[in-house]
């Protein structure tokens, strides 16, 4: 391990830069008092520091890519996640700050759980073992459960809060237990220790599938993977929208981090036992994601369940992951895990832009409902084309991020000829295609039937917000080699981790 000096705190700059943040906040909330609180300073402090983290771990990019400090990795694939968060969370701040501020009573206390939760996450994707990477989890999970039922006041808040955090204390249960196993068959809690004593004790095999289970359970939640999904719906649906769109994109892109880092590091030799697991879990994601969204009424239910789908295409990823010094022929590059983060950054920009347009609709309606929707492009014709070039990448239509992401996981599960699972997923394409075109239909073919609601005022930032997603999906599309670069750079080296 790095000795920690004031040089190497350069390392942790970001979590320092969001710790005071999140303070500052709670003293000033403190010393104001809510009755002359309109939120619009905490949100301006959250914003800046946050733009102030973001720089920090971009100056990360400079640094050696084995630094490790204390009990966290500071890699390239923890400085691309965690630039992913900070941008996500950025996004949804400007976008949904104003509707946090109008409907939140306690506006400091909302801004303070918003930085330390992106906090959490950071602290996440960097922990190199069990024990920081549980406590990680957990400060994410809580303050997510209370930033879900922020809305005291609304029944479906608390309700989603609620719901949240029952699901979630069954799911840590189980991470907690499986990362008991693996750390008394090892007696180490660092990954890099832990996969040399099952490399030195090959009858400690026995315990790798209970314990990758019981891990991928608490990983699976996160994640929203199938059949560890329920919360989901619900949550995303009872919870404001803003605290929605972190959820289903920065929270969810944590989940995935965590289980990558976990099961490369540590248990890579025995990738054998946990691949046939999470092309099991891909499966069954995407297709009940799918299927229980084409019933769906309500728009943001239905980016629930798509976002259920969606982590079904990432898992491909992973499932197919190939190390770098494996002898397998890679295909374009493809080696699974870049994919996988390939699709994490396309997806973020989508899902956050399609929700800001729902938050907008629900903002000035009242309503979620497909019918909030229609004729939308005569009442905002900017969200709508928005909207529908945003639907286009979800599907996975050409010159679009969803299009290059699902490319990439799809190519890497060919390459290992997992041709079923590509057939399958597919097909879930297909399916997804139908709901997503139905709101098309909606926003620009209204029937004779369907009363078209009044005109939509859209606050300037929440435009900002969605051309910004519109933009950088667009742009994934037309031009990756990029992106593509800076995901090949933050596999390689986790990669090179894995026997």
């Amino acid at each position: 391990m790095n000795e920690i000096g004031f040089g190497a705190l350069g390392g942790i700059l970001p979590e320092i830069v969001l710790l005071i943040g999140g303070l500052l906040i709670l003293l000033l909330d403190m010393a104001q008092g809510r009755e002359q609180d309109s939120g619009r300073g905490f949100m301006a402090v959250t914003v800046i520091f946050l733009i102030v983290a973001l720089v920090g771990v971009v100056l990360q990019l400079g640094m050696d890519p084995h630094t490790v400090i204390a009990m966290v990795d500071i890699d390239p694939f923890a400085t691309f996640l965690k630039i992913l968060i900070y941008t996500g969370m950025i996004l949804v701040a400007i976008g949904g700050g104003s509707f946090m501020n109008k409907h939140a009573t306690g506006r400091g206390e909302f801004w303070t759980l918003f930085i330390f939760v992106t906090l959490a996450m950071s602290i996440a994707v960097s922990a190199n073992n069990l024990l920081l990477l549980f406590l990680a989890i957990e400060f994410l999970s809580i303050t997510s459960y209370i930033l879900a039922g922020i809305l005291r006041e609304n029944r479906r808040s608390a309700e989603a809060g609620l719901k949240y955090f029952l699901y979630g204390s069954v799911a840590s249960a189980g991470m907690l237990y499986g990362m008991s196993l693996l750390y008394g068959a090892s007696s180490s809690i660092y990954f890099t220790g832990i996969a040399e004593a099952l490399a030195a004790n090959p009858d400690l095999g026995a315990l790798i599938l209970p314990a990758a289970m019981l891990t991928l359970v608490g990983f699976g939640f996160k994640a929203s993977l199938a059949p560890f999904y329920q919360w989901a719906p619900d949550v995303y649906d009872g919870a404001p929208t803003p605290i929605t769109a972190y959820l289903s994109t920065a929270s969810k892109a944590v989940g995935f981090a965590v289980m990558a880092r976990t099961l490369i590091v540590a248990l890579g030799a025995y990738r054998v036992d946990w691949v046939p697991i999470l092309a099991g879990f891909s499966i069954l994601t995407m297709t009940v994601g799918n299927l229980i969204a084409l019933r769906q009424t309500s728009i943001k239910r239905m980016l629930a369940y798509s976002s259920v789908a969606q982590a079904g295409y990432v898992l491909m990823g992973l499932t197919a992951v190939v190390s770098s010094g494996s002898g397998d022929i890679t295909l374009l590059g493809m080696n699974g895990l870049n994919g996988l983060l390939l699709y994490l950054f396309a997806y973020l920009f989508t899902n956050i832009g399609a929700f800001m347009v729902v938050l907008a609709v629900e903002d000035t309606t009242g309503s979620t409902e497909i019918g909030a929707f229609t004729n939308l492009v005569q009442r905002a014709p900017g969200l709508a084309w928005g909207m529908f070039i945003l639907l286009l990448s979800l599907t996975g239509i050409p010159l679009t991020g969803g299009f290059v992401g699902k490319f990439y996981v799809f190519g890497a599960a060919v390459q290992h000829q997992y041709f079923w699972l590509v057939g399958v997923a597919l097909i879930n394409v297909g399916i997804a295609a139908y709901y997503y075109l139905n709101l098309v239909r909606a926003m620009f073919f209204p029937g004779k039937e369907d009363v078209a609601p009044v005109r939509l005022a859209v606050p300037v930032q929440l435009q900002f917000v969605v051309m910004v997603c519109v933009v950088v999906t667009i742009w994934i599309g037309l031009y990756p080699p990029n992106v593509l670069e800076w995901v090949n750079d933050a596999s390689r080296q986790l990669l090179a981790l894995m026997p």
